[in-house]
């Protein structure tokens, strides 16, 4: 459970570090050796259509307590919180444990 939230959280910030590099490579370096803007474009809007899935993936993540989306609600979004937004379960805790817990 919190291995994939990782795994989603390294895809995105992938995808935000390496937007500069590819708009910078896709705008300058492969027009040159294209003689064509068409690629460069081409892959700019795959870049930006990947980044936006990896952060819908990103915000999709479940809270593994109570099942509902860990960083956002209908009214806020936050992917930079610490807590379930829904049942306050914290980060990194073990969900299993904290159930046990919570029957006591």
């Amino acid at each position: 459970m919190w291995r994939d939230y990782r795994t989603r959280r390294r895809l995105f910030a992938a995808a935000i570090v390496g937007f500069v590099p590819i708009m910078a490579w896709a705008t300058k370096a492969l027009p040159e050796l294209t003689g064509s803007d068409g690629p460069g474009h081409v892959l700019l809007a795959a870049w930006i259509t990947a980044f936006v899935g990896a952060a819908g993936w990103f915000a999709a993540f479940r809270c593994p307590f109570c099942g509902h989306h860990f960083h956002w609600t209908v009214w806020v979004a936050n992917p930079l919180s610490d807590e379930c937004l829904h049942c306050g379960f914290r980060k990194w805790r073990d969900p299993h444990a904290a159930r046990a817990f919570a029957r006591r």
